[in-house]
């Protein structure tokens, strides 16, 4: 038997991996440099934008949760929790190829784009439905956090100067690391599962 832990510990995973990629924190460096925000400020919106992605994404995961309940039962969830897992991750994989060729300015990203839920933790929770809503809602609870102080950690680095470096890093980079994640889950879940 495998722990409900592990699925935490993904969800800590994937969340950091995530908010580190540029689409999360450049739009937010760029418009405060432009508009002069105080560090305190910028801090506080990226606690917000952190909060609000979280959120809005667990929210997307329990509403899919609920539906694939409703529509598959709980008997199927291993298989469904697989398929998701790999559906999800190709997704990703997919958009960051095309958004590698339309070679998008992140800088032109709007702040909006940061609250979207992302659909990355969907089959984590989906994938931990048999332990019950106590593990969902940990993981629930630990991805939104995890989000909030990876955006935070970014955030404070930047205004540290190391600006440069980071910003080169491509969100596409960020995405393989995601991917393999995902990837990996589904394999444990169909040999541990």
């Amino acid at each position: 038997m495998y722990s409900g832990l592990v699925y935490v510990g993904i969800a800590v995973i994937v969340a950091s991996l995530h908010m580190i990629a540029p689409d999360h924190w450049l739009p937010l460096t760029a418009l405060s440099l432009k508009r002069g925000y105080k560090k305190r400020r910028v801090l506080g919106i990226s606690t917000l934008l952190g909060f609000l992605h979280g959120s809005t994404s667990v929210v997307l995961s329990l509403f899919a949760l609920f539906l694939g309940v409703s529509i598959f039962g709980l008997n199927a969830l291993k298989e469904v929790s697989i398929v998701v897992l790999v559906v999800v991750a190709i997704y990703i994989l997919v958009n960051t190829i095309r958004e590698g060729r339309e070679n998008k300015n992140i800088e032109n990203t709007s702040l909006l784009v940061s609250i979207f839920p992302d659909p990355v933790l969907l089959p984590i929770i989906i994938a931990s439905f048999h332990f019950g809503s106590t593990e969902i809602a940990a993981i629930s609870i630990t991805f939104v956090i995890t989000s909030v102080v990876a955006l935070l950690i970014v955030l404070a680095v930047v205004m540290k100067g190391v600006a440069r470096s980071l910003s080169r890093l491509k969100p596409s980079t960020v995405d393989v690391f995601v991917v393999a994640a995902l990837f990996l889950t589904a394999i444990y879940i169909f040999f541990f599962g």
